[in-house]
């Protein structure tokens, strides 16, 4: 025990970098939040206190659940780079991540005398709905994939309401209150994203770059062009153009050449919602309202598939996906080997750079023009997980045990992710965390990706893959099974009390 208040005394010290970075509230990203911070002690035998109380989850010390087991559906560990590190670990093995997950899991184990207890499955969607349709309280949480999964079980009225939760405070910090915000219909929030969680993070998309590249063709400083408002789709476009180059002489650009621009078509959603205008938005009654018709949306895409468009500066990985077994690994060994300026990609992929002696940075999506306000940047629903709590759950103690394991998260898992592996482990500058403050502070979740009603998202990479300039007659296509989805949704969580 004194090893495990050592290891989380010495964890409650990183947070006090949050109260350094700017001004969000939201759970995934900086936070001005009270943090703690450890006290000087002479003595070895003992573990360090806390200087400065930490926020404190709002629920009962003194329940005794007499060894239940807390269980909590998620990914296999088999599902290459989505597999859950962050639900449940059999012990210490010396990374962050996994100690910060494994230590957590104890501090509320010993605190209400439970067992959490993590189910691995690469079939979540099929095992959470054969069991809440059999009324069996085989998962007290379920942690699985937010598009395709917990969308489909809220929208069939198989998970509670976070809202009506006893005991889960949804504005308390360790609560992204951006997913809180977008992920709620009619009022109702039947998934979100929490401190629980890492996966959530991983799925984020960013831009790498590589600086060595920037030095050598003495380009702007695009972490200042980020400061000052002025990294844009055209300033991005207009220095890759610059360093595409046909390396061994062939005539042709193909994988063995430099790319100015590294992407896949998957990804293209997360370019066109940059420009801070999303496929659904909400009316006043907090249901969703199509917005594909936006003329920002369309101007938005239009820019960027003009970009990918353009195989001579841009390499697209689904070109190449036949060629290799994993051709997102082989567009970082572009990066790595400076034959590739910008890479749009997710935040685990930084992970695999950690071996390398890449010099890279890291950016948000660019503005669609200067005149827009912020930085947005999606979070891939498809990748992540997201938080639920199924119908057939003792919703007071899942409410419990949930806050406190997510309020316990914020101090142990949060900065083990963020400040320790993330900022200190994975960067290569200082300026790479100043701007992963910026793009946590201003992911979002659009419902149009979240839901895909009538394969409203799914246009994006299928016009990307064809290399289709018509967007407008594409989605009109789709909008009368888009408009029925959408009534239907609509009608269905209206009816959920």
């Amino acid at each position: 025990m004194k090893r495990f208040f050592a290891f989380l005394a010495a964890i409650l010290s990183l947070a006090l970098f949050w109260a350094s970075c700017g001004g969000s509230n939201d759970a995934s990203g900086p936070s001005n939040e009270p943090a703690a911070n450890n006290k000087e002690n002479d003595d070895d035998d003992e573990a360090p206190e806390a200087a400065t109380e930490r926020l404190k989850a709002e629920v009962p010390d003194d329940m005794d659940y007499g060894g239940y087991e807390f269980k909590i559906l998620c990914n296999s560990l088999d599902i290459t780079h989505w597999g859950s590190r962050d639900i449940y670990v059999e012990g210490e093995n010396g990374d962050t991540i996994n100690d910060a997950v494994y230590y957590r899991n104890r501090a509320i184990e010993e605190k209400y005398n439970i067992t959490v207890k993590g189910v691995f499955s690469t079939s979540q969607l099929n095992d959470a709905k054969k069991n809440i349709k059999a009324g069996d309280d085989a998962y007290d949480v379920l942690t699985i994939p937010l598009q395709g999964s917990a969308s489909q079980l809220a929208q069939e009225g198989m998970l509670l309401d976070l809202k009506n939760v006893a005991y889960i405070d949804l504005e308390k910090p360790w609560w992204d209150q951006k997913a809180n915000e977008q992920l709620s219909i009619g009022g109702k929030l039947m998934t979100t994203i929490g401190d629980l969680l890492v996966i959530d993070k991983d799925a984020l998309f960013i831009f790498l770059f590589n600086k060595d590249i920037i030095r050598e063709y003495g380009l702007e400083d695009p972490y200042q062009l980020v400061r000052d408002g002025k990294w844009t789709i055209d300033k991005m476009w207009d220095m890759a153009r610059g360093i595409s180059k046909d390396i061994d002489g062939d005539g042709a650009m193909d994988d063995s050449d430099c790319y100015g621009f590294i992407s896949q078509t998957h990804t293209m959603h997360g370019n066109v919602v940059g420009s801070g205008h999303f496929v659904i938005v909400k009316d006043k009654d907090d249901m969703p309202v199509l917005n594909i018709s936006d003329p920002m949306i369309q101007a938005s895409y239009e820019k960027w598939i003009s970009i990918y468009n353009d195989r001579q500066n841009t390499i697209v990985a689904q070109d190449y996906s036949s060629k290799y077994a994993d051709i997102w690994d082989y567009q970082l060994q572009m990066l790595a080997e400076k034959r590739g300026l910008y890479l749009y990609t997710g935040m685990n992929r930084v992970t695999l750079l950690r071996e390398t002696d890449c010099n890279f940075g890291i950016l948000p999506n660019p503005k669609y023009d200067e005149a827009q306000g912020e930085y947005y940047n999606a979070v891939h629903a498809w990748c992540t997980t997201s938080v639920s709590i199924p119908i057939t759950s003792d919703s007071e103690r899942t409410g419990i045990v949930l806050e406190a394991l997510t309020a316990e998260s914020y101090y142990t898992l949060r900065p083990a992710y963020y400040d320790t592996s993330l900022k200190t482990k994975l960067m290569r500058d200082d300026e790479s965390g100043e701007m992963l403050d910026l793009i946590f502070s201003n992911r979002c979740y659009d419902l149009g990706h979240v839901y895909n009603w009538g394969g409203i998202f799914d246009i994006f990479g299928s016009l990307t893959e064809k290399k289709s300039t018509d967007f407008v007659s594409a989605y009109e296509k789709i909008l009368p099974k888009v408009d029925r989805d959408m009534e239907k949704a609509i009608s269905d969580f209206s009816d959920f009390g």
